[in-house]
């Protein structure tokens, strides 16, 4: 098991959840099962732990300069109380880790790096910071963050919190920040304050009718909507271009990574593409992808969709949509085909 624990690490073993290390954390991968936890956040609403991200807060005059140099997005296009995904890069263009930058004024940002790396992030931030005015300060292990994702749960924000977000906005009400943000590709919101603060929260939205739903359910939900998987769709060595994450980047500024970038769009390469079985079976992160009886890559992820019911997956292919491929499991060479994401 992993060897940190969340604020809420009790009221899970409360609620029977299977617990398993993730990142180094001691996380619910489910409590009632997959399938169910799945469709709860698809049909209704579900709320999941994710105290394991991290938050990075960034202050001083230079902020927007240095975020817009360290990230692949000008921050000079944010207004305040705007949220937005995009990528850390080294300086050959390889992702370091995908982000969400909160814009609370011009001085003052928050950057949320997935668990596995914050460390790696801090110490990246704080590497390229020389020639800028900012103050970096790492607060992950005094926040909790909470999840409220799936059609119902605006109404239940509002009830919880009398307030609404929409999507890729924050509200901030004293120590409280929410945002309409979260990793399912359903209605929802993300809910960041005050580790101490956490037990109310969970408990007035459970009570409320919010399903709890563990680590399993969220992969099979992100995956369905093709968001990346950090670690494991990408590990260091790809790049934004190859994830096929192109929209991430704003080419009118200067960023880390951007002439590696540059250099890459004029070369053919692979990048992240949907394969989904054209017959049953379920699929796994780094099976064998096969095309004209060759192996010529492997899944980075892949799960049976509850939703579309078939299996689907990621990998990194140099194939054109609907190409023919098949996927060895077991021995097994299933058939399917590639798919634009997202497979839902």
């Amino acid at each position: 098991m992993g060897n940190n624990q969340t604020p809420l690490f009790k009221h899970h073993l409360q609620l029977g959840a299977k617990m398993a290390d993730f990142a180094g954390w001691e996380m619910p991968i489910l409590y009632n099962g997959i399938i169910a936890e799945h469709k709860a956040v698809r049909e209704r609403v579900g709320i999941f732990d994710v105290s394991h991200m991290g938050q990075i807060f960034i202050t001083g005059p230079d902020t927007v300069a240095f975020l817009s140099y360290v990230t692949t997005w000008d921050m000079k296009r944010q207004k305040d109380s705007d949220c937005r995904y995009c990528h850390i890069l080294d300086n050959d263009g390889r992702i370091i880790d995908d982000i969400i930058a909160y814009t609370f004024t011009s001085e003052e940002y928050m950057v949320i790096p997935n668990a596995a790396t914050i460390d790696t992030i801090l110490s990246w931030l704080l590497e390229n910071s020389g020639d800028f005015d900012v103050h970096i300060k790492n607060l992950s292990n005094d926040y909790f963050c909470i999840a409220l994702q799936g059609p119902e749960a605006p109404r239940l924000l509002g009830q919880h919190l009398n307030t609404s977000v929409k999507p890729f906005r924050l509200a901030r009400e004293r120590n409280t920040i929410v945002s309409g943000t979260g990793y399912t590709g359903e209605e929802g919101c993300e809910i960041i304050g005050p580790s101490e603060e956490v037990k109310g929260h969970w408990e007035s939205l459970v009570d409320m009718g919010a399903e709890p739903v563990g680590l399993g359910a969220r992969d099979t939900l992100r995956l369905e909507k093709g968001y990346l998987l950090s670690g494991q769709d990408f590990d260091g060595t790809q790049t934004t271009l190859e994830t096929n994450y192109s929209w991430v980047i704003d080419w009118d500024h200067e960023f880390i990574g951007k002439p590696a970038l540059i250099s890459q769009k004029n070369r053919t390469y692979a990048k992240l593409k949907g394969i989904m079985l054209d017959e049953r079976g379920v699929l796994r992160p780094g099976l064998p992808v096969f095309y004209n009886g060759n192996e010529i890559s492997s899944l980075t992820s892949g799960s049976m969709s509850p939703t579309i019911r078939k299996g689907i997956g990621l990998a990194y292919l140099n194939l054109p949509i609907n190409s023919r491929v098949t996927v060895e499991v077991r021995g097994n060479h299933l058939n399917g085909h590639v798919v634009r994401l997202p497979f839902l």
